[in-house]
């Protein structure tokens, strides 16, 4: 059996010496040295952390460089520890909270290899279902309760040519994209109602999925019209039915046609029961609102409307997945139709333990696994 010598020195310096081979980790990324960092993407470590510590630390601890140095290296150990990236540090308020605190938070890392091990060899396969925005509409059309086609060859320009004519805008995602990134609005004016052209625009960039665009409910608009805002809602499917997990609203800001998160957008807890919002809003650049920093519209005491009917319609949703999707973190909008499926996802729970200011790491587990 051949061993990697470089990981037996890494995890023991690790183990005997972590600050420093924290800092080492960190400097090493400065001189461009990219990593896998969180599980995901190959990354500039270095600037990542510089980035959010522009944000999240005020210029006297930035220019402190011992303490700057030590939230550095703190970061990087809870990354060991915990599976936490930076963004998640500092949205979970790690910088002043201890070890035991920590432990109960459920970074993205933590919850994918969950998800993964419960699914067994299958996730794969599993996961397709939900991660390819086209192979999910296909097989839950009917509580998508809107029209779409997929773009991802030239047989697809009658079916995107029928669509653009009959509405004459579509929104159009990227068929594998997350937190809103590369969404479009694609509007036959633009292309001096040349169908073909706004096609050979779509297909050149890539595959997408391009959809009829929901109206959105008034009484949901009034936090922000520019955007369909949405509501994440995580389910389990458990032995005594669906169960919703922590949801939350999610509404974008003035001008942004998506309310991602990651876009920018802000976000706010809901009383899975009631439908009452219950907390603040926050953005994951560390901002905290009373009201929408753009219509001035309280979040929370905020009834949502219609939320009996979304608790009975996300249980429906769910009920009807194929069964090895125990748990789904579903988005969806309120529109002058009733309630719509946007997408499914195996969603962060970053939102709610942002809201509440609290880890959910054995809850969840209990659900997935109990």
């Amino acid at each position: 059996m051949r061993i990697d010598i470089r990981s037996v020195v890494s995890k023991t310096l690790r183990t005997v010496a972590p600050n420093w081979w924290a800092y080492r980790t960190y400097l090493r990324s400065r001189c461009n040295h990219k990593g896998f960092y969180g599980g995901y993407d190959s990354i500039d470590m270095a600037t990542y952390i510089d980035n959010l510590c522009k944000i999240f630390l005020s210029e006297e601890e930035r220019k402190d460089f011992s303490f700057r140095k030590k939230v550095i290296v703190d970061i990087i150990k809870c990354h060991w520890n915990y599976g936490t990236n930076p963004t998640e540090y500092f949205c979970y308020g790690f910088l002043n909270k201890n070890d035991f605190e920590r432990a109960t938070y459920l970074p993205r890392k933590q919850k994918d290899d969950l998800l993964i091990s419960q699914m067994g060899k299958s996730w794969e396969k599993n996961f397709a279902f939900i991660k390819d925005k086209n192979l999910f509409y296909k097989g839950m059309r009917q509580y998508f309760r809107r029209e779409a086609c997929q773009v991802e060859s030239p047989a697809d320009r009658t079916d995107f040519c029928r669509l653009l004519e009959k509405y004459g805008r579509l929104i159009c995602k990227p068929t594998h994209g997350g937190c809103g990134n590369g969404i479009e609005i694609v509007d036959i004016n633009d292309y001096n109602g040349d169908t073909q052209l706004a096609f050979n625009h779509l297909l050149e960039q890539g595959a997408y999925i391009a959809e009829e665009i929901v109206k959105q409910d008034p009484r949901i608009s009034e936090w922000n019209a520019s955007s369909l805002n949405t509501f994440r809602i995580p389910t389990f499917r458990t032995k005594d039915g669906i169960k919703i997990f922590y949801p939350s609203i999610r509404i974008g800001r003035s001008g942004s046609i998506v309310d991602n998160a990651g876009a920018g957008g802000t976000f706010a807890a809901v009383d899975a029961e009631t439908g009452l919002v219950v907390s603040d809003g926050f953005d994951k650049l560390g901002h905290h609102y009373l009201a929408h920093p753009d219509s001035g519209k309280p979040y929370k005491g905020q009834q949502i409307p219609e939320w009996d009917a979304l608790k009975e319609f996300v249980t429906e949703v769910h009920s009807a997945m194929p069964k090895e999707h125990k748990y789904i973190a579903y988005d969806m909008a309120l529109s002058t139709r009733g309630w719509v499926v946007i997408e499914a996802n195996w969603g962060e729970v970053s939102m709610p333990q942002i809201e509440l200011g609290k880890g959910l790491k054995r809850e969840f587990k209990n659900l997935l696994f109990g």
